[in-house]
């Protein structure tokens, strides 16, 4: 295995406990395990876009996910108003910068590219922990069976299809398990629901991952931990606050 797959799968290894420690720690630690990841997510998008000669405010896109992320323990409301702050933020920020290059939007533009997904991200997973921390965890053995399968099948596979197809399956196969022996505070019907819908939406982070850098290679080893969930988790919580109550 070469050394860049094994420190994948070593971070995946630390992720997911991680994550377990501190869902069982409550919020608060589960706010500032994703808002710090999303905060490097963005910080290694912005050092990519630098890299490309792009102009780019780190000092915003740094501070805005996990700014977000302990705003959404209060609620949603505050947390948009963070990310709507980092926004107008990024926009200050480019006309005050000195020697620009490039037009304010085209700047601030950037600035928001890199944060804005891992924003949402890190909302929606502490939102899904203040309304359903076993729900989450459920989400988290979903994600993480589509990642395992993903990467065993697709790291030398022929076509870039079987990986996701091989991590659809493995969605499925626990989906199935789960509306059988409905772990967790879901009917069973809701488990095949949210079960089907991890399966469709998380194949679709890694290419979003892939937009907000200038080339697909320069997707950063946080934000590469971080791609499945961009849909995912947004779209888990939408769903979650239907089915158990939304947490305010």
């Amino acid at each position: 295995m070469p050394n860049s797959a094994g420190r994948e799968v070593r971070f995946g290894i630390l992720w997911f406990v991680g994550f377990i420690v501190c869902a069982f720690v409550g919020p608060i630690a589960v706010a500032l395990l994703i808002g710090s990841l999303s905060s490097v997510a963005a910080l290694q998008s912005v050092a990519a876009w630098k890299q490309a000669r792009s102009e780019v405010d780190r000092q915003v896109a740094a501070v805005t996910p996990l700014a977000a992320a302990l705003a959404a323990l209060v609620g949603v409301g505050l947390s948009g108003f963070v990310l709507l702050f980092g926004v107008v933020a990024a926009v200050v920020l480019a006309l005050a910068a000195p020697r620009r290059r490039s037009g304010v939007i085209a700047r601030a533009g950037v600035t928001v590219r890199c944060m804005l997904l891992p924003t949402i991200t890190a909302v929606a997973v502490v939102s899904m922990a203040r309304t359903s921390m076993s729900g989450l965890l459920v989400l988290l053995v979903l994600v993480s069976a589509y990642e395992a399968g993903n990467h065993l099948i697709g790291t030398d596979a022929g076509s870039v299809f079987e990986g996701p197809i091989a991590g659809i399956i493995a969605v499925v196969v626990l989906t199935f398990t789960e509306a059988t022996f409905q772990f967790g505070p879901f009917s069973s019907h809701s488990a095949w629901v949210l079960g089907a819908l991890a399966a469709v939406t998380a194949p679709l982070g890694a290419p979003l991952a892939a937009a907000m850098v200038p080339r697909a290679q320069d997707v950063g080893a946080a934000l590469r931990r971080l791609d499945a969930w961009l849909v995912v988790a947004p779209a888990w919580c939408w769903v979650l606050w239907n089915l158990l109550g939304r947490t305010h």
